[in-house]
């Protein structure tokens, strides 16, 4: 991913999955893995800048936000919903400690 097209790709694959969500209450869960794929490769991209741009962090905390808005209103999605922004919560608080998930392995402690 290059540095200068993040921002936008992250805004279109959240705009693919937050206006249907919004708008008619229909979940995209391809929509949803497409983002999380895009945030992934955000934050690899992102490893080791210091300086981020702060209308992608704050669009991916907005979207993280409406989700968690969004959810009891979705019938029969709410604890996907509720499970997709918390993954999503998880990729975006990675980026802000200067990780990447592949430097995230469940079970094994972390040397700081």
């Amino acid at each position: 991913m290059d540095i200068q097209t993040i921002p936008n790709e992250v805004r279109e694959a959240i705009s693919v999955f937050l206006v249907p969500l919004q708008t008619s209450r229909v979940l995209n869960k391809d929509a949803f893995l497409r983002l999380l794929k895009i945030v992934e490769a955000l934050a690899q991209t992102l490893k080791d800048i210091e300086s981020v741009s702060k209308s992608v962090l704050n669009e991916l905390y907005v979207t993280i936000q409406v989700m968690r808005a969004e959810a009891p209103y979705v019938k029969g999605e709410t604890p996907t919903i509720q499970e997709m922004a918390g993954k999503l919560e998880y990729y975006f608080a990675l980026i802000l400690r200067n990780e990447t998930p592949s430097e995230r392995v469940s079970g094994v402690p972390r040397v700081m």
